[in-house]
């Protein structure tokens, strides 16, 4: 039961956290935290869906890792895909550049995403049972 706080707010705390950000890059703004939310908070709010559903406490440091990485990586190279198909650009890119940047961005993201589950979701999640 103490897990189902996780669904609310993990992806709050990642919403907060990302969103602070914002200023440096001077957008601050509703489509600067739209983004944020379809970047970060979505992602965060699936992978607290599989902690729950997994009863995930804090000693499963490795599924942690393993699902948020995978998470974030694939969601990533979706998502992407259809900024990158609804962007135009002044400069074509071939496709084989497309792809590899595509893969590039998605391990960007995928690797920070493991580290911040690792750091903030074992705050949230209860302690392991002792045996």
């Amino acid at each position: 039961m103490a897990n189902k706080k996780t669904l609310i707010l993990f992806p709050l705390i990642t919403q907060g956290i990302f969103s602070l950000f914002l200023p440096f890059f001077h957008a601050f703004h509703l489509k600067g935290l739209t983004d944020v939310f379809i970047l970060t908070t979505v992602p965060a709010f699936l992978f607290a869906l599989v902690c729950v559903y997994y009863q995930f406490h804090q000693r499963n440091l490795v599924q942690i890792a393993f699902f948020s990485g995978a998470i974030s990586f694939f969601y990533t190279l979706t998502v992407l895909s259809f900024f990158l198909f609804q962007e135009t650009f002044t400069e074509p890119m071939s496709l084989w550049e497309q792809s590899l940047a595509l893969l590039f961005y998605a391990m960007m993201f995928a690797l920070p995403s493991m580290m911040y589950a690792m750091v903030v979701l074992r705050l949230l999640l209860r302690k392991a049972p002792k045996t």
